[in-house]
């Protein structure tokens, strides 16, 4: 079996961390419980991290590291605003689904990191990392639909972000996939209009 990098090793025990965290929240996150969900030695987690909290704290960047589409390949050519703002919160959404023990980790986190000095403007970062990405997503696709006027992109960023923090939210309390269809139907025509400036 060939040997892992420290970089892979390092994601390897941030994915067990996030798994921890999900099932028994902070306090049951200790670097013993995480090393034994990751099936790896204590001595690793001391190689790779210096601590804990430097362990959380990246834990919570890898999160907000998201995948990078070409929307060429993720859009049709002939694609509406609607459709093409459709298809990203779908795509997200399934994303979503996949890994929704994630969400439940970060919020914790979230919790940790702002009552920890030496964490605490990590949230701030995190959502700062989030808004790069979508509001790079919103100027493609403005400039696919020539839209020019309206609110800025990171406005609409943020209104995208909001929308899918709060279906995010609503399924985790009620696991009612169906309602976040709707919602995401409902926040379409809404986002699309940000986007083209109408």
């Amino acid at each position: 079996m060939a040997r892992m990098s420290a970089q892979e090793r390092r994601g390897e025990l941030i994915e067990a961390a996030l798994r921890v965290i999900a099932r028994e929240g902070m306090h049951g996150a200790t670097v013993r419980t995480i090393v034994a969900e990751a099936g790896v030695p204590l001595a690793t987690f001391h190689y790779v991290f210096a601590s804990r909290d430097e362990m959380i704290g990246e834990a919570y960047a890898y999160i907000a590291v998201l995948p990078e589409d070409d929307l060429a390949e993720v859009l049709p050519a002939d694609a509406s605003p609607e459709d093409a703002v459709r298809a990203l919160l779908l795509l997200w959404f399934g994303r979503f689904l996949e890994h929704p023990e994630y969400e439940l980790a970060i919020m914790e986190i979230m919790a940790y990191c702002s009552r920890t000095p030496q964490l605490a403007q990590l949230p701030a970062e995190v959502q700062e990392r989030y808004l790069e990405v979508v509001v790079a997503g919103v100027e493609l696709l403005r400039e696919r639909f020539g839209a020019v006027g309206g609110p800025s992109a990171r406005d609409v960023a943020t209104l995208f972000l909001h929308t899918t923090d709060g279906i995010t939210y609503c399924w985790l309390r009620t696991r009612d996939t169906a309602a976040s269809h709707r919602a995401i139907d409902a926040a379409v025509p809404v986002l699309a209009a940000a986007v083209v400036g109408a």
